[in-house]
């Protein structure tokens, strides 16, 4: 073999070697990873699942749905989510907001006549003093009418001028199709609102610690009242946490259900329904099908790629400062992630455990989507 022929061969194997260290991730102070691959395709299932995500399974006999995740901040589920039903019962979420709003929750109120219009009660009799805030109890578990009226007259002085106030604080919260006559939800020609508008309202409810206790609360005692929850989740299906029913003739089945997806906070708005838990189950196990939480890590098991070695030929590892992030994503987009490692290794005689050593990159494609910041340590 020629001596030219040797040394091209010579260059060429030392040509690849440093283009392995540039793709693992080492090489100069500062570097970064090469492109990733070309993204895989899709299977057919996972184009189905990017067809079926964001509508609703045919099973579900509800009129209008919105499934949301609040961490995500991310609509999973929608249909119909802005037109106008019928409220029932969640128009006491607006009476509850009123009141939480105002305070004053160990105030006491004289239960009266005109409070007791029957239907859904917490069982109050004329004459009887309650707090505020157990009356809140009777408005949100069994969703007594007769709360809400004492409730309404108590903030306002008559229920008229409660009601006006209930439409002011929609029109500020931009509550653009929603519009009340009562405070407990009777059915009345022109009481609306839409599951885009019960959806910010519960969100808003949901800052309220007093609030997710008492929606969470599956049968308590107040005041000498026996209250069970009208909503049949609780107890019964994993994660149930709140919020509120309603039911009248002209709303059919309503709910806004609160489910807790491991550590994760989900809301579902059914209206319109004529099996509101079997639409809620169908629904969020829909979002669970199509979308999920992924926790990013680059694994805990040392290997070659995390050391390095300094001036000195000390050995040093790399390894992540922070938590793991967690990112939500689509079920078909998982498997594009991909992981870089930009190493920026401190100069030498400063090299310390904690030190930085650079970043991970979680990519979407060409999009970064997390970080991790790199630190060096001694095991």
């Amino acid at each position: 073999m020629s001596t030219h022929r040797r040394l091209y061969r010579r260059f060429l194997v030392i040509a690849l070697a440093l283009a392995a260290l540039f793709l693992c991730g080492f090489g100069p102070p500062t570097l970064v990873d090469s492109d990733g691959p070309t993204p895989q395709r899709l299977t057919v299932g996972q184009l189905r699942q990017m067809e079926q995500a964001g509508r609703p399974p045919n099973s579900i006999t509800a009129q209008a749905v919105l499934v949301y995740d609040v961490d995500a901040d991310r609509v999973l589920i929608q249909s119909a989510a802005e037109t106008d039903r019928a409220p029932a019962s969640l128009a006491k979420l607006m009476t509850a907001l009123l009141i939480l709003e105002k305070g004053g929750l160990d105030q006491r109120v004289v239960v009266e006549r005109e409070d007791l219009v029957g239907e859904a009660t917490m069982g109050l009799a004329r004459g009887e003093l309650l707090t505020v805030e157990e009356l809140l109890w009777g408005l949100l578990i069994p969703s007594g009418n007769d709360a809400a009226m004492a409730l309404a007259r108590h903030h306002s002085g008559q229920v008229h001028l409660f009601v006006q106030r209930m439409n002011l604080r929609a029109q500020e919260l931009g509550l653009t199709q929603t519009n009340f006559l009562n405070p407990h939800g009777f059915d009345e020609p022109g009481q609306i609102t839409s599951a885009q508008d019960l959806l910010t309202l519960t969100r808003l409810l949901w800052g309220f610690p007093l609030f997710r206790q008492i929606v969470g609360t599956q049968s308590t005692t107040v005041a000498g009242h026996a209250l069970v929850s009208t909503n049949q989740l609780l107890g019964t299906y994993p994660g149930a946490n709140g919020v509120k029913t309603g039911t009248t003739t002209a709303a059919g089945q309503n709910l806004v259900a609160g489910i807790d997806r491991n550590g994760h906070q989900l809301f579902a708005v059914i209206l319109g329904s004529q099996d509101r838990y079997f639409d809620a189950r169908t629904l969020v196990a829909a979002a669970d099908n199509s979308f999920a939480w992924a926790n990013l890590g680059s694994g805990k098991r040392l290997t070659a790629l995390d050391r390095v070695f300094d001036i000195d030929q000390k050995r040093w590892f790399i390894q992540a400062e922070s938590e793991t992030p967690a990112l939500f994503l689509p079920i078909w987009e998982r498997q594009q992630l991909s992981l870089y490692r930009r190493l920026q290794l401190p100069p030498a005689g400063l090299w310390s455990s904690g030190a930085s050593a650079g970043v991970l990159e979680w990519r979407m494609g060409e999009k970064t989507v997390a970080t991790q910041r790199l630190v060096l340590y001694l095991p």
